[in-house]
């Protein structure tokens, strides 16, 4: 991908742009293997770069690489973590303060769920958010109803933008191809709306990807093949469920923001970025509700009139006429 990705900057800008693709493993097999591939598919305008042992404890060593990078490289940086210790948020700020980063996590709530009443692992979950209160507030939610796991994602995000200073944060729910529940969340950060509009653009392709994969296993289970209804595929109840509460607190959201902004100017990728932090919400979702908000909202768009539907342009904005109205 990053090949792709200096290849088409080459063609389309004429701008030669390297990268360093940074690869961290702790077991020693896994670690071998990934040696040998980064080593294979290093060129000299994308290095690839293999380090064995714990992320945290190699960011000094990742530093020392991104610096050699150039000058203030733009950094992504992925963290692909089964447990919630791997990487506490004060060892992450000094890495990704920077605002040319983005950040994706996947973050497994069933373990942050599990040991949640645990003392003996406050500590660590101190550390994971690193805020104080935290904890209480997952542990004061009933069990078995998914909200300690959503108050963990919406706590964790909360620390990404008080703690690293990321502008814009936004989820993904990841559901279990064989079962009825939520497998794992992933976070995405930056600090542009563009990065939160592709974001959302890839979580909606993998949710439609998710449903014909839970649908091929139903299938695969039962023997019995279900109701054709032409080229989609029915979403499970779960995806439903999730999708109709995940819809209804991102609508009360830009309600709430619309009403409280009086008769003035809301620019538009303000509202897009608060919807879109919210899974299984789509742009046509934040359409919809502002169009059905008119006359009391209007739309300002910058550029040619034909615009319908505007993107989260910094030039785009929402007239608020009637805050009682909406």
């Amino acid at each position: 991908m990053l090949k792709n990705a200096t290849r088409g900057i080459l063609e389309k800008r004429g701008k030669l742009v390297k990268a360093l693709c940074i690869f961290v493993e702790k077991k020693p097999q896994a670690f071998i293997k990934l040696e040998t591939f980064a080593n294979s598919v290093s060129t000299e305008t994308v290095r690839a770069v293999a380090l064995k042992g714990r992320f945290v404890e190699k960011l000094p060593e990742i530093r020392k690489l991104a610096a050699r990078a150039g000058n203030n490289p733009f950094k992504f940086l992925f963290l692909d973590q089964k447990g919630w210790a791997a990487a506490p948020i004060s060892e992450l700020r000094p890495f990704v303060k920077e605002r040319s980063c983005e950040v994706l996590f996947t973050l497994m709530t069933s373990f942050l769920a599990r040991f949640v009443d645990t003392e003996t692992r406050a500590d660590s979950y101190l550390k994971l958010f690193g805020r104080p209160g935290v904890l209480e507030v997952i542990r004061n939610l009933p069990k078995g109803t998914g909200e300690r796991e959503e108050a963990a994602v919406r706590e964790y995000c909360k620390s990404l933008r008080e703690i690293c200073g990321f502008r814009y944060v936004s989820e993904a729910v990841i559901l279990d191809p064989q079962k009825e529940q939520v497998r794992y969340y992933l976070i995405f950060a930056t600090n542009h709306p563009k990065g939160i509009a592709v974001f959302k653009n890839a979580e909606l392709r993998a949710a439609r990807l998710q449903d014909t994969v839970r649908y091929e296993a139903q299938i695969k289970k039962t023997g019995q093949d279900f109701l054709d209804f032409g080229d989609s595929v029915l979403p499970s109840s779960l995806a439903l469920t999730l999708r109709n509460r995940y819809v209804l607190k991102a609508r009360e959201k830009i309600a709430l923001l619309l009403k409280t902004a009086g008769k003035s100017e809301v620019p538009y990728e303000r509202l897009f970025c608060d919807a879109m932090s919210f899974p299984l919400v789509a742009p046509d979702d934040l359409i919809n509700w502002l169009e059905k908000w008119q006359p009391d909202v209007k739309f300002k768009l910058d550029g040619s009139a034909r615009r319908r539907k505007p993107s989260p342009d910094e030039n785009d904005f929402i007239i608020v006429t009637n805050p009682a109205a909406i």
